[in-house]
């Protein structure tokens, strides 16, 4: 029974691992939006095994070492998946005359498309910072890949929902997606401090941060749908950024 127990959240990791798997497979057939959902999936999964592991006081380092394996698949190769298909449209629709083949790119055109596994090489490294670092207990240096990801998932949401969405039109567009590629890979191994929405109690004046965020990322999520996963990443990002202001506001 206790070796049962010790498992369930490697169980849910690995559920996680194969959300992100099933992600690139829709990747691959251009269904971005299922693409997309499968890596909420995963960070669902990812949030339930670490929650799991707590109240069955089973964290161990084997536990560690399979969910950040299972991250870098779910959060780094699966939204890399869904930029490499976007830039493949963005060739197709800046280069009609170019002959472009999806099937069969040039040789520059491939170096090109190639540029979207940096999120996958980024999200290692931040892995292994991560894994390093005993200092990312209580806060994060960089953005979460889970973050990442889902940032990169909502760009799938926003091309494939087509509601005319200002993002819309620019995430079809090279320069923006490489200028995307390059931002996302530097905060997931930036310095910057990113708070955690782990919740030790729940006095407000302690937790002010993550209920102001929290109050918010719900109104963006009710009006703009799954598309409004981006401005949630973005105003997290802004917010951490904002974080020594509100602990100077509590003393």
């Amino acid at each position: 029974m206790t070796i049962i127990k010790r498992h369930i959240p490697n169980f849910v990791t690995a559920l996680g691992l194969l959300s992100g798997c099933i992600s690139i497979v829709y990747s691959t057939s251009s269904n971005l939006k299922l693409a997309g959902i499968f890596i909420l999936v995963a960070a669902l999964f990812d949030f339930i095994d670490g929650w799991i592991a707590r109240k069955l006081n089973s964290i161990g380092d084997f536990g560690k070492q399979l969910d950040s394996l299972a991250d870098v698949v779910s959060f780094g190769v699966a939204p890399s998946f869904i930029v490499y298909k976007l830039m493949q449209f963005s060739l197709v629709d800046s280069s009609p005359q170019s002959n472009f083949n999806i099937a069969e790119p040039g040789l520059a055109q491939t170096l090109i498309l190639s540029l979207s596994f940096l999120i996958a090489i980024f999200a290692a490294l931040r892995l292994a910072q991560f894994n390093t670092d005993t200092t990312q207990e209580e806060s994060f240096r960089g953005l979460p890949t889970p973050a990442a990801a889902l940032l990169i998932a909502s760009c799938g949401f926003v091309v494939y929902t087509k509601q005319g969405l200002p993002l819309e039109h620019l995430l079809l567009k090279l320069w923006f997606l490489l200028i995307l590629i390059a931002v996302v890979s530097w905060l997931m191994v930036s310095g910057i401090r990113m708070f955690s929405l782990k919740f030790k109690h729940y006095g407000f004046r302690e937790n002010a941060l993550r209920y102001i965020f929290l109050a918010l990322a719900l109104v963006l999520i009710v009006f703009f749908r799954l598309p409004g996963i981006a401005p949630v990443i973005v105003l997290y990002v802004l917010m951490s950024l904002l974080k020594p202001l509100f602990e100077v506001s509590k003393h």
